[in-house]
């Protein structure tokens, strides 16, 4: 059946410009027979006022006739926005091949707060600029970045996305691309659109609703549009999909773990004495110890032993609760906005205009709490509590210092779940005026612009460390505090205990945060023709601008002081930066009509920005375009571009957080574990060398040997740095197109095109994960540390406690080194009428496909490192952490059947199968990757009236399961479909 569907199959029904000027005639009926996809046509925007035969394409600020772009150019309709169904913009890029999906895109992650972001090549998101007809807009989080909730969908004209630098065109950010999103202009009349979606499991309901209401006054001198738009998704928890029942376990226990210090082990003899009346085993002298309901204990991690009557359970060697029914697969979000824009000829060549974007949403989730005593100050619980089982004393009681109180790590979510509200409320007002001056045939804009982004969080489950220190000091437990008294031990959470209100209410803490980022926009520019040559005219754009970013953000002084568990260390932070810019772009016609160059001509641009942070940088970019003749045109760039340090990458203060390293039974972990790949598995012929490297940066020599890592992440520490300087990279564009120019009705609608593109980013801006920083540490890619040295700056990074475990993983901010992305991407539009074949009023056929290859995708961690090469792999979360998976291949396509009113649309998506990250430079490769994933989907839509129009869609048609990666229920969490088989249904009406 799925080969069937892979016959006639698809990816979105998008409209995916190659760059090559197809016949008038071709374009009108692939825009007849695919409404969805119009290829070959680049949607025109006008200049300023009433020249339509000028048309600007992203990536030039020229306007001029014919236009081609130099540049690959996909252009995504409004219809293929909509066959998503109610859905985030995201949702349709991350199905493209030119993106790299992100499972903050998804809605599977909270770690951005109900944002959705463009991640051009997997670069980041803060590497890929998105404007909004032509201009920036105001970005969302102090990386810079836009979130796509902040655009009025009902608005969209159409999405033109541009691959490599563009920054001289557009300035900072633009490494990976841009994404310009065009609204329509001159609307009138009245729109309302509603949609509605669920999936198969009658869950993640998404609803969808906006009305647009425009029109001209003053004689057409003027023109109103307004949109106002509503939007709620459905959260789904993972453990609404058997496939993510048992994904992976918290660490941190609920009813906590009590740990021994290094130099103050109990006796191998205690430890014996009371598991053997278990009858249970022996465990090692350091292991973490819990308690179950009956007051026996038992080991938290391999081997473990004695696990009784809990709701724990044992995955990858280590005990701990499941997260099925914490995490979310999807976030919920709830969106609000409006949108309003006026122009208006004040006099002849003159128009002044204005426009206000305001959105409002937020999203919420609750997950289990984190881990707390793991870091200072140390949780400890006194021997005195009444709530320490009599077999723990008798443990205790061997110790060197046997009154020593207990160290204890637990979960928050003794206290209650964490739960986390953002509340985001965007605005941005824009005001300017664009003319012509006709006696040079000029266009001139001046605009100015000022944004602001208010983020608030709310969360609770937080433990006031005081009280807890209060309770579990007590003589009596605390039972003259709160009924009942505090037992550390319990494994139930306390807001779900009956009776034990008074102790969450005693313990609990609410914390408040709030972040605050401005933008202000001053840009004017002149564009238009400057001599005509042979074969053709000159034209130009210049301009200057300036811009004010600005970031302040104010913590809870709650976590400020310290004063709650888990203890987040941070500050008050904020600050500013300004930029100073001059452009010119130059457009030469170099030749036309002769043998072999039908056309060719160059353009070039350069821009001049002085920060007030970095100082002066240049960027530049130059490129062609040549219509060989028989339909064939070649393309092709080179661009320096720039990305300068962001507001949060300069002032975020130190934040401490946890950081994920994976687990011993899946490779990762910690590699000082006895049991772990670096001491025991396949290659650990330097295990030895491992072993006294461990000892060297803080493992005790007396627990080295059965040393255990129970858990999947550490505490880690980010920070921002005022320090930093720009990245730099240069982008290689080049590529062929063909349009064919027959005359035949079943050849005038193919065409093709392939295009490579190189892009080199150096100075790159990032943080060493703490999986990559213990990995080469320990030489894990066998070139990072070679003489197992605890000075190497990788080893560095880490700081251990005295019983060897990690205390903290320092992830900082740092110029770090280079990435280098390049591939191949492949394209093919066919149609024809069924006329043509003999099917009298039997209709359209028209057919997509996009196909991109990664050749490389290489990252080096610290100037003069060895680049190692994760293109096909899964995992690496070092360029951005919600994008990890970066297959090789990636496959696209759609064929689309249209008669009369009516057309369906069958998709078809492949991704190829992809490696273990942490086996990239392992002489023996030994961790699982993914195997090979496809969907399909089908997309009907039928037009009830003139002005009605019905939407229909399937996504996921088979029900297809996301592919396991590492273990049971681990998979990406961006490429794959998480929520699997779903459906929509829409209405649009014009009037």
């Amino acid at each position: 059946m799925k080969v069937a569907a892979l016959l006639c199959a698809s990816s979105l029904a998008i409209c995916v410009a190659t760059g090559a000027q197809a016949q008038a005639q071709a374009q009108a009926e692939a825009q007849l027979a695919t409404p969805t996809a119009t290829p070959q046509t680049l949607e025109a925007e006008t200049s300023p006022v009433g020249d339509d035969q000028q048309i600007v394409v992203t990536g030039s600020r020229i306007s001029r006739q014919d236009y081609v772009a130099e540049s690959p150019i996909l252009s995504v309709g409004p219809e293929a926005l909509a066959a998503r169904g109610p859905a985030t913009l995201d949702a349709t890029f991350n199905q493209l091949p030119q993106f790299a999906a992100s499972n903050a895109n998804s809605g599977s992650s909270p770690a951005r707060q109900g944002r959705a972001n463009a991640n051009l090549r997997g670069l980041g998101i803060q590497r890929t600029l998105v404007l909004l007809d032509g201009r920036r807009t105001q970005p969302s989080d102090p990386l810079g970045a836009i979130d796509l909730n902040t655009i009025a969908p009902a608005l969209i004209e159409n999405v033109e996305i541009i691959t490599g630098g563009a920054s001289a065109v557009y300035g900072s950010d633009a490494i990976a691309g841009v994404v310009n999103v065009k609204l329509r202009r001159k609307f009138e009349g009245l729109e309302l659109d509603a949609q509605y979606g669920i999936t198969d499991r009658n869950d993640s309901k998404g609803l969808s609703l906006s009305a647009t209401v425009g029109g001209n006054f003053a004689g057409g001198r003027g023109n109103v549009v307004a949109s106002i738009g509503y939007f709620d998704r459905g959260g789904t928890f993972r453990g609404s999909r058997p496939f993510f029942e048992n994904s992976g376990i918290a660490s941190a226990l609920i009813g906590g773990a009590v740990t021994s210090s290094g130099t103050n082990l109990p006796t191998q003899a205690a430890l014996n004495a009371v598991f053997g009346r278990y009858g249970a085993g022996t465990p090692a002298r350091n292991a973490a110890l819990g308690v179950n309901p009956d007051g026996t204990l038992f080991t938290t991690a391999a081997p473990v032993l004695n696990l009784r009557d809990s709701p724990y359970l044992v995955n990858e060697n280590r005990v701990g609760f499941p997260l099925g029914e914490t995490i979310p697969l999807q976030t919920p979000i709830t969106r609000y906005n409006a949108f309003a824009r006026a122009s208006y000829e004040i006099v002849d060549d003159v128009e002044g205009y204005l426009q206000f974007n305001h959105v409002d949403y937020s999203s919420n989730y609750s997950r289990p709490g984190f881990s707390a005593g793991s870091v200072a100050p140390l949780a400890t619980i006194p021997l005195s509590n009444p709530f320490v089982p009599a077999d723990l004393r008798a443990i205790a009681a061997s110790r060197p210092n046997p009154n020593a109180p207990l160290n204890f790590t637990f979960s928050t979510s003794r206290v209650g779940r964490t739960n986390y509200n953002f509340d985001n409320q965007v605005n941005e007002f824009l005001v300017g005026a664009r003319g012509k001056i006709p006696s040079l045939g000029w266009n001139w804009d001046v605009y100015g612009s000022y944004g602001s982004t208010v983020t608030s969080e709310r969360s609770s489950g937080f433990i006031n460390i005081a009280a807890w220190r209060t309770l579990v000091n007590a003589p009596d437990g605390g039972a003259s505090i709160c009924p009942g008294g505090f037992n550390p031990f319990a494994q139930v959470a306390l807001d779900a205990t009956p009776g034990q209100g008074a102790c969450y209410d005693y313990l609990n803490r609410n914390l408040s945060e709030r972040t605050v980022l401005k933008q202000a926009v001053v840009e004017g520019s002149l564009e238009g023709g400057l001599f005509a040559l042979p074969a053709g005219e000159v034209r130009f754009a210049a301009g200057a601008s300036y811009r004010r970013p600005s970031y302040s953000y104010s913590p809870d002084e709650q976590r400020v002081r310290g004063e709650v568990y888990p203890t987040q260390p941070t500050g008050a932070t904020g600050g500013n930066y300004n930029v100073k810019e001059a452009f010119l772009e130059l457009f030469v016609p170099v030749a036309r009509d002769l043998p072999f160059v039908e056309e060719l001509n160059l353009d070039f641009a350069y821009r001049y920005s002085d920060y007030s942070t970095i100082g002066g940088v240049s960027t530049y970019k130059g490129s062609m375009d040549w219509a060989i003749g028989a339909g064939f045109r070649y393309r092709g760039s080179y661009q320096r571009a720039i990305r300068a340090p962001s507001l949060g990458e300069l002032f975020a203060p130190p934040e401490r957080a946890s950081a994920s390293v994976g687990s011993i039974a899946l490779g990762g972990g910690d590699p000082c574990d006895a049991t772990s790949l670096f001491r025991t598995g396949p290659g650990s012929g330097n295990a030895a060398q491992v072993r006294a490297l461990c000892i060297a940066t803080g493992v005790p020599s007396a627990v080295v040997d059965i040393f255990r890592f129970a858990g999947s992440s550490v505490p880690g520490e980010a920070s921002g740095n005022l320090n930093l300087r720009e990245e730099t990279a240069d982008t290689y564009t080049m590529g062929l197109v063909w349009q064919s120019a027959s005359l035949s009705p079943l050849l005038r609608r193919l065409s093709g095109s392939v295009d490579y593109y190189k892009i080199k980013v150096r100075d790159a801006i990032g943080t060493i994960t703490a999986q990559v920083g213990l990995s080469r540490c320990f030489n894990g890619d066998g070139s990072s540390n070679p003489g197992y040295d605890a000075n190497n700056y990788f080893c560095t990074l880490t700081t251990r406690n005295a019983s060897g475990g990690i205390e903290l993983q320092r992830a900082p901010t740092l110029n770090l080194a280079a990435y280098e992305v390049s591939g191949i991407d492949f394209q093919l539009d066919y149609g024809f009428k069924l006329d043509d074949v003999g099917l009298v009023d039997g209709g359209d056929l028209s057919f997509n496909t996009v196909v991109s290859y990664l050749d490389t995708y290489k990252i080096q961690n610290l100037a003069g490192a060895p680049f190692l090469d994760y293109a096909g792999t899964i995992g690496n979360a070092q360029v951005d952490p919600g994008a990890t998976a970066f297959p090789k291949w990636k496959l696209n396509a759609s064929l689309t059947y249209a008669i009369g009113p009516a057309q369906i649309t069958a998709t078809y998506r492949w991704y190829d199968k992809l490696s273990h990250y942490a086996d990239v430079g392992v002489a023996n490769p030994s961790r699982p990757g993914s195997a090979a994933t496809d969907y399909v989907d089908l997309v009907g839509r039928v037009a009830l009236t003139d002005d009605i129009q019905l939407r229909l869609g399937i996504q996921n048609l088979f029900d297809t399961e996301p592919p396991e990666w590492v273990g049971q229920g681990a998979t990406d969490l961006g490429l794959y479909d998480l929520l699997q088989r779903r459906y929509f249904v829409g209405l649009r009406a014009r009037f």
